[in-house]
This record gives structure tokens, sequence and C-alpha cells, in this order.
């Protein structure tokens, strides 16, 4: 693992309601800290992950009890979106776009509301461009470049690049001083390390 110090890296999914809750906390624990979180969107593919989770209908189940009583307890209210996996390279290429135009925090908590609150499909170009304008970009320009072939081959090709940079194996996780910390209720000890850190520095 890459031993940087200065900076945290949040490797996230849209396909991962874990990683939404992540997200929507990721300034209260992370934005008073003064270290520079950089947004890494990931995604399973046939290739990179060929044991799908969502084969087996009981983890599915799982999932909707565990993340209903999580929103429950954070005030929050969860819409699931339909069963079927969209083209997750279009929300994540778009997300790469919006980055591009430093509105990529903004955009990706967009898009996961649209996702998991209004309980959205993100292979929909209409619903990606109505999250593009709530983030204050132009949708049309937002969509062309979901669709654009190079940035959904680099969306496509993010699972790859974790694993050899940071051996990621799932989502939400956070690369911090060469540590791993997996998963969403991880991250009071991911802010206890940046603490600990900035004492010694």
């Amino acid at each position: 693992m890459n031993n940087t110090n200065s900076s945290i890296r949040f490797y996230f999914s849209f396909r991962s309601p874990y990683a939404w809750l992540a997200a929507e906390r990721l300034e209260a624990e992370l934005g008073d800290l003064g270290v520079p979180v950089e947004l890494l969107p990931i995604y399973p593919t046939a290739e990179t992950f060929p044991n799908d989770p969502a084969a087996m209908p009981e983890k599915i189940a799982y999932i909707v009890q565990d993340i209903g009583r999580l929103v429950r307890e954070r005030g929050l209210t969860v819409r699931f979106p339909p069963a079927a996996d969209p083209d997750w390279s279009l929300s994540h290429a778009a997300f790469l776009s919006a980055q591009h135009q430093e509105a990529g925090q903004c955009f990706m908590l967009e898009l996961f509301r649209r996702r998991f609150v209004e309980g959205l499909d993100l292979g929909e170009d209409s619903v990606i461009g109505d999250a593009a304008r709530r983030a204050g970009l132009d949708p049309e320009a937002v969509v062309s470049a979901a669709h654009s072939e190079p940035l959904r081959a680099e969306a496509a090709g993010g699972w790859r690049r974790a694993v050899e940079r940071d051996r990621i194996f799932g989502v939400p996780s956070f690369i911090y001083a060469g540590k791993l910390y997996w998963g969403q209720d991880r991250m009071h000890f991911l802010r206890s390390a940046v603490v600990r850190k900035s004492k010694m520095a």
C-alpha cells in the first residue's frame, strides 16, 4: 500500500447503500480535519469481481433489513431502486466528468440520493442529468460525458486499479497512512487516526 499520509482515499460505488451512508457522513466525520479526501469511484465488473453478492438473495434481504436500521438511526429515509443493475459505467463516468469540473463531492451525493432516497435508476440519462442540474452542472454536458468511451473505460478500470494500488475488496473503503478502513461504520476509527497523526506532526 501507498504510505502517503497527507490525504485520504475514499473508494465508493453508486451500487452500494453502505457507500451512500459513508458519503452522507463524509463532511461531518472528516471535513474539519484539514486532510484532503480523494474521491475514487469503482464498481465491480464480471472480470474483476466474478462472485457477485447480488446473486445471493439471502444477502440482499439482509442488506435491505440492515440499511433500514441504519437510516432510521440517522434520521434518513431510503427507497431501494429496481433490483436489476443498470449500466454502472454511465453513472461512474458521469462522476468523473463532474470531478474534472471540481464538483465531484456535490454530484456524488446527488447521484446517491437519486438512487437510494428516490429509488431511481442511475442507468437513465434523465436521472443523471437531474443530479447534474442539482449539483450546479450542465446536465447535457454531463450526460454526454457519461456516454464517452474514454470516461466509461476509465470508470470500468477503477476496481482493478483499486485492487492493485490498495488491495481493495469492497466499498466503502478508506486508505490513510497506508491503512485500510473498510465500511461506513469504521469512519470513527479513521477520524481518530487522522487526529492522532496531526498531534504527532
